[in-house]
């Protein structure tokens, strides 16, 4: 029998505080046996967060500051070690057309949707190198990287280009043995997507129904585990030779042209 196990490495995963799909990720590598290393911005809810699984530590850090990567890796070197996997999962949204978009919020969401994530993969890599050792990159984009909607043009050309770094950063690491990849999620079921629905409609579970079932193939919701799951299987020995893939997670949702209703059943 084929299984995960992730006993004796460490991985670093970034926005792993909150309830979404971060929370989906350090679950599952908490239960392949994984040591989490747990970055986010407050303090209090990361050191919570870290509580929630057997061998977990809070990093607190601006994974945006190029200063405080730094000293991230360089207390994580101290404290714990050689990071064996880094998932970079932290990230903001903006919904707003883009000729309404100021330039300190698109400013604000490619620093960290963007710079944030190759600012931590070179960090990454370097600790890497420095030992001679392999490790591997798994980046959190959206289905919106592809197919998007209104109000998502600035934030879909972000998720465009932490596609196109994942694609480009494989090649380049190929030669080490560090692969590196993309998960893409549909709409998951949290309380941060939940947050969002509700600012656009009155009738948020109205929404989230019709989501279900009629714009995605499964009609279950997508969970944050599920995500998770996804990363695990990037990460581990499984994907040995899948490097510079994006593996979405959507329940079939971009993979329909028209909504499940608009052609009647017979």
């Amino acid at each position: 029998m084929m299984q995960i196990d992730f006993t004796d490495k460490s991985y670093l995963v970034t926005g792993g505080a909150g309830t979404g799909v971060g929370a989906g990720i350090c679950e599952a590598i908490s239960d392949c046996g994984g040591t989490l290393l747990l970055n986010d911005l407050d303090v209090v809810k990361t050191k919570i967060a870290a509580e929630k699984y057997p061998k977990a530590h809070a990093i607190v850090g601006d994974i945006s500051n190029a200063k405080d990567v730094g000293r991230i890796f360089r207390e994580i070197k101290e404290k714990y070690g050689l990071v064996h996997g880094l998932v970079n999962n932290a990230g903001i949204g903006l919904h707003k057309n883009a000729h309404l978009v100021e330039e300190s919020e698109f400013d604000n969401l490619y620093k960290i949707d963007v710079k944030g994530v190759w600012l931590m993969a070179r960090a990454f890599v370097k600790q890497l190198m420095e030992v001679d050792q392999v490790g591997h990159i798994v980046n959190i984009s959206s289905v919106h990287a592809r197919e998007t909607t209104a109000r998502y043009a600035i934030y879909a050309s972000a998720k465009a280009a932490v596609e196109g770094l994942t694609r480009g950063m494989s090649i380049e690491l190929g030669e080490f043995g560090v692969r590196c990849n993309a998960v893409a999620p549909g709409y998951v079921d949290s309380e941060q997507s939940w947050d969002a629905v509700a600012s656009w409609t009155d009738k948020p579970k109205a929404w989230i129904e019709g989501q279900k079932n009629d714009y995605q193939s499964l009609r279950h919701m997508i969970t944050a585990r599920d995500c998770g799951n996804a990363v695990v299987f990037l990460l581990s020995h499984m994907a040995n030779s899948i490097t510079g893939q994006t593996l979405t997670v959507d329940a079939g949702f971009t993979n329909l042209l028209y909504a499940n209703s608009f052609i009647p059943k017979t």
